[in-house]
C-alpha cells in the first residue's frame, strides 16, 4: 500500500489527482465519458527482502497521454520531481482509501529514465519508469 501513499504524495505536490489522472494498479482503456483514458498509473513489482534490511518496495509508473509527447512529458515531470525528493521524507495516507496510513522515514531512490513499453489499442505509446522506496 506504500505506492498508494506515493500517489497521494504526488497529488499533494500538484502532479495530478488520485482516481482522476493518478491511478493505483491499473488505468482503464476508456474514461467515464468513453474517451481513450490518459494519466499515470503505478504498479508494485514483487521482490524478496533480505534478513536485517529495511523494507523496500519496487514499483513501476506507466504514463499514457492524449498523444505520445504528452505522455512522456507528464512522466518526465514526475520522474524529475521524485528524483529531486531523494531524501528521507514522509508519505501521507490516501484519504480515498480506508485503512491507508502514512509512512515515515521513506527514502525515494532515483527512478530510471522513461522507457517506451509499446502502444495501446489506440496507437498511443505507453511510457514507463521504475523506482524503489525504502521504508
Amino acid at each position: 500500500m506504500i505506492t498508494l501513499s506515493l500517489l497521494q504524495f504526488l497529488e499533494d505536490n500538484h502532479l495530478g489527482t488520485v482516481d482522476t489522472d493518478l491511478f493505483w494498479q491499473k488505468l482503464s482503456l476508456r474514461d467515464t465519458k468513453g474517451e481513450p483514458a490518459k494519466g499515470i498509473f503505478i504498479v508494485e513489482l514483487g521482490q524478496s527482502g533480505g534478513r536485517g534490511e529495511r523494507k523496500h518496495s519496487r514499483y513501476e509508473l506507466y504514463s499514457r497521454g492524449k498523444n505520445d509527447v504528452e505522455g512522456l512529458e507528464r512522466l518526465q515531470r514526475i520522474v524529475d520531481f521524485l528524483n529531486d525528493s531523494f531524501s528521507t521524507c514522509e508519505l501521507p495516507a490516501c484519504s480515498l482509501v480506508a485503512g491507508s496510513h502514512s509512512y515515515k522515514n521513506v527514502t525515494i531512490m532515483p527512478l530510471s529514465t522513461p522507457t517506451n513499453v509499446g502502444e495501446d489499442e489506440n496507437g498511443r505509446i505507453i511510457w514507463s519508469a521504475t523506482g524503489v522506496l525504502i521504508y
